[in-house]
């Protein structure tokens, strides 16, 4: 079993991660980088300025769910080993 010091590193690479992905993810739609998707064609019927837009959106869920998994592992391995009635 993992101890307190353990869970709060994990928790902080964890955070740590998700604020890079928020800022990956405000550097690719801010308009100097979005503006490269700019181009007046289609792929697959779909213009791409859209499809830059549903790429990013995709990438930003994908990463957000990936990194709850082990935030959520965390807080149910700290809640297991907290006792009952004891503050957060």
């Amino acid at each position: 079993m993992k101890n307190n010091a353990d869970l709060q590193l994990s928790r902080r690479k964890v955070r740590g991660r998700s604020i890079a992905l928020l800022l990956t993810g405000v550097a690719f739609l801010m308009p100097p980088i979005a503006g490269i998707s700019l181009i007046d064609s289609d792929i697959g019927g779909m213009p791409v300025p859209m499809l830059y837009l549903f790429a990013i959106w995709a990438f930003l869920i994908v990463g957000a769910v990936a990194l709850a998994r082990p935030l959520r592992e965390t807080e149910d391995t700290r809640s297991a080993t907290r006792p009952t009635g004891a503050p957060d």
